[in-house]
C-alpha cells in the first residue's frame, strides 16, 4: 500500500477553532491570504468573523471570488442578500486589502448552448507562484463557493505549493462552515445539460474514447440527487459501482434513509451488490479520504491482471465529504487514472431565507490543514 500523504493529519473543529486562531496568529511574522466566495449564503463571513475576533491584529489580505452565474440563474433573485454579505465583509476587513477576483461560471451561448467554465477560470486565478509567495498562511473558505470552483481552486493551490515550495510550504488550510439544516434549505434548480470532469481532475478518462481498463464509480450519496446520479451514470458507464454513504453522521438514520431513497435505482435498476456499499464518517474529510484512497488502490491492485482500473468519484453530499474526495483524487491522479465527475445545478432557490438566517448561529467551523508546519516539523 502506498504511503498516504494525509495520514496522520490535522483537523480542527468547533470551539477548538477559536483557540487555534488565537494561538496560531499570535506568533510574529505571520502573513495571511484569506480567500472566500461572494454569495448569498448566510455562512459567507462566519469563518472570517471568527478569525478576526480571535486574532484582530492579523496581517491579512483578502481575495474575494465574485462568480457570475449568468442572467438565467435562479440565484439572481438573491442579489440583495449578496450585497448585504459584501457590506458585512467590507466592515470586517476595515482597511485591510480586499482584492476582487471575477470569474464566469458559464461561457456565452454558442449556437444555443452554453458551456460551464467556472472550474477552469477558478484555476486560472493563480498563474504565478509569486502571487502567493509572500504569505506564510493561506486559507480558502469554501462556505460560499460552488463545488466546481473550490475543487479546481484548491487543486491549483496544492499543485503550485508542491511544485514551487515543497521544501518550505506555507500553511494551507481549507475552512468550511458546516450546517446540514441550512444545506437542506438551499435547493438546486436545473441540472447541467453537458456534464464533465472538473478541470485538473479529469485523469485520463476525459481523453479516452475507447477505454480498455474497467471503470469503478464511487458516488458520494446525499439527499435529493436522483436525477444527478442517473445523469452521471449515463456519462460514466461504469463496470462497477461502490456507493458511499455518510456514517457515522449527526443523524444516525441518515445512511438508512439514503438507501431507502435510492433503493430502486441502486439495487433494482443498477444491480449493485450490498457488499459494494462503503461508509465514511460524515464529519471527518481526512477519514473519508483515507477510506476512498485505499478502496481505489485496492481495486486497481486486484485488477492488475487486466491492466488495473480507472476510478471516477462523484460527490453529491456535504462540502466536508467533498474535501475528502478532492484529497483522494489529488493524491491518486498521477498514480492511477482517477477523475472527478461533477453534476452541477444551473442555480439555487431558498425555501425561507429569514428562517435560514436564524439557523446561522448553529453552524460549526471545520479547519482542514493540508500543508505546512505539522507536515514538515520533525
Amino acid at each position: 500500500m502506498m504511503k498516504l500523504r494525509w495520514d496522520p493529519s490535522m483537523l480542527i473543529q468547533g470551539q477548538q477553532t477559536s483557540v487555534f486562531w488565537k494561538e496560531h496568529f499570535s506568533q510574529t511574522g505571520r502573513k495571511l491570504l484569506f480567500i472566500l466566495g461572494k454569495g448569498f449564503d448566510v455562512r459567507m463571513n462566519i469563518a472570517l468573523t471568527n478569525l478576526l475576533y480571535n486574532s484582530p491584529s492579523v496581517d491579512m489580505t483578502c481575495w474575494m471570488i465574485d462568480f457570475e452565474e449568468g442572467e438565467e440563474s435562479s440565484s439572481n433573485k438573491y442579489a440583495a442578500q449578496v450585497a448585504a454579505n459584501y457590506t458585512e465583509l467590507q466592515k470586517l476587513l476595515g482597511t485591510r486589502p480586499l482584492v476582487e477576483k471575477q470569474i464566469s461560471l458559464w461561457s456565452k451561448k454558442n449556437q444555443g448552448k452554453k458551456q460551464r467554465i467556472g472550474d477552469r477560470q477558478a484555476a486560472g486565478l493563480l498563474t504565478d507562484f509569486n502571487q502567493i509567495a509572500g504569505f506564510t498562511d493561506i486559507i480558502i473558505d469554501i462556505s460560499s463557493l460552488p463545488r466546481g470552483v473550490y475543487f479546481s481552486l484548491v487543486g491549483k493551490f496544492l499543485s503550485f505549493i508542491d511544485r514551487f515550495a515543497a521544501d518550505t510550504p506555507p500553511n494551507f488550510f481549507i475552512v468550511v462552515s458546516e450546517n446540514a439544516d441550512i444545506d437542506i434549505k438551499i435547493k438546486e434548480k436545473g441540472i447541467d445539460e453537458d456534464i464533465g470532469y472538473l478541470h485538473g481532475f479529469g485523469g485520463t478518462l476525459e481523453l479516452a474514447s475507447e477505454r480498455e481498463e474497467p471503470v469503478v464509480w464511487f458516488p458520494i450519496l446525499g439527499e435529493d440527487k436522483l436525477e444527478h446520479l442517473e445523469k452521471a451514470h449515463v456519462q460514466i458507464r461504469p463496470n462497477e459501482i461502490c456507493p458511499v454513504l455518510p456514517f457515522p453522521s449527526k443523524d444516525p438514520r441518515r445512511s438508512d434513509q439514503l438507501i431507502q431513497t435510492y433503493h430502486q435505482l441502486l439495487f433494482d435498476r443498477l444491480g449493485i451488490e450490498p457488499q459494494n456499499l462503503m461508509y465514511v464518517p460524515e464529519r471527518n474529510p481526512f477519514e473519508a479520504y483515507i477510506r476512498l484512497t485505499k478502496a481505489i488502490y485496492n481495486y486497481h491492485k486486484s485488477l492488475t491482471i487486466l491492466g488495473g482500473c480507472k476510478a471516477v468519484i462523484s460527490t453529491f453530499s456535504s462540502k466536508l465529504l467533498s474535501i475528502g474526495t478532492l484529497l483522494s483524487a489529488y493524491e491518486l491522479i498521477n498514480h492511477i487514472g482517477v477523475g472527478v465527475l461533477n453534476v452541477d445545478s444551473q442555480g439555487y432557490e431558498i425555501d425561507d431565507y429569514e428562517e435560514m438566517k436564524k439557523l446561522k448561529d448553529n453552524s460549526e467551523l471545520f479547519v482542514i490543514w493540508l500543508t505546512g508546519e505539522p507536515y514538515t516539523e520533525n
